[in-house]
């Protein structure tokens, strides 16, 4: 299934945000307000995106400055 493909990501121009605001996500919180913001839940974003998906796992789970103090 190609990366645009989406019930709740229909045109072009909403998909290249979605992809945008994945990829400057800065936590793994912060994707998955993106999902819940687009009505999309983390199965089938890693299904229909799974390199945005790839790139999301990468991340920290907090958001930075957030962390408990080391």
């Amino acid at each position: 299934m190609n990366e645009q493909d989406s019930e709740s990501l229909d045109s072009l121009r909403e998909s290249s945000a979605f992809e945008l605001a994945i990829k400057t996500a800065e936590s793994k919180v912060e994707v998955l307000e993106i999902l819940h913001e687009h009505d999309l839940s983390e199965e089938a974003f890693i299904n229909r995106f799974p390199v945005l998906a790839k790139v999301a796992q990468g991340l920290s789970d907090v958001p930075d400055g957030t962390a408990p103090p080391v």
